[in-house]
């Protein structure tokens, strides 16, 4: 490995380091993932929502306080600190910081996609330039001159497309993950909301205080 590594040229120590990037962040994002997925609490939010019917804020307040490791948990609380004054605003503001985080380093893995075939190309193109090189100043007396610059042109191709193809797999993992978790954040803000106005125009079941003895 280390001598096809060592014919690959000097671009290779190039797509040796995206490689790296790439690696370090498919398990960075997959690790997010993961713990957002374990950490989300369906029936909770369910009971959240079902509180905020029953205009039962407090409960529903903290309920989603208890559960604030959930990325919806934690929007639905932002937005029920400040209902009063801005809902709206809260919920989108938090939403977008959820956002935020699920996307973040995607660009860099989309970037890698990109990146590493141009790079194979590169060291196709360098390689070419060097087996003419050799062929012009010692013609087929040196056959393995002209055969290392195609080497090196192959070589660099596979390692730019190996990396492309192994990074657009997880890429592609991760942007329906996030595409679900948006769906469902907007959703449940959707939700939310529609209750909330509900209540504000006195159309869900009060709480009754107990009479005073």
């Amino acid at each position: 490995m280390i001598e096809l590594f060592q014919k690959g040229g000097p671009v290779m120590w190039w797509l040796l380091g995206l490689s790296f990037v790439s690696v370090t962040v498919i398990i960075e994002r997959a690790l997010f993932f993961w713990k957002e997925s374990l950490h989300h609490k369906p029936r909770e939010i369910q009971k959240i929502l079902s509180y905020v019917e029953k205009n039962k804020m407090q409960e529903a307040m903290q309920l989603a306080g208890r559960y604030r490791q959930d990325y919806i948990a934690r929007t639905l609380y932002q937005g029920l600190a400040h209902r009063d004054q801005a809902l709206s605003r809260a919920l989108e503001t938090q939403a977008f910081n959820e956002m935020r985080l699920m996307k973040q380093y995607l660009p860099i893995l989309d970037t890698a996609i990109t990146a590493a075939p141009l790079l194979g190309i590169l060291g196709t193109v360098v390689g070419i330039i060097g087996s003419f090189d050799a062929l012009g100043t010692q013609g087929m007396s040196n056959p393995a001159a002209v055969t290392k610059g195609i080497s090196e042109a192959l070589i660099t191709t596979a390692f730019g497309l190996i990396i492309a193809v192994g990074t657009l797999v997880p890429y592609n993992y991760f942007q329906s993950q996030f595409q679900r978790f948006v769906e469902e954040l907007e959703s449940t803000c959707s939700v939310l909301e529609f209750i909330v106005q509900k209540c504000s125009a006195e159309q869900c079941p009060r709480k009754i205080d107990a009479p005073s003895p």
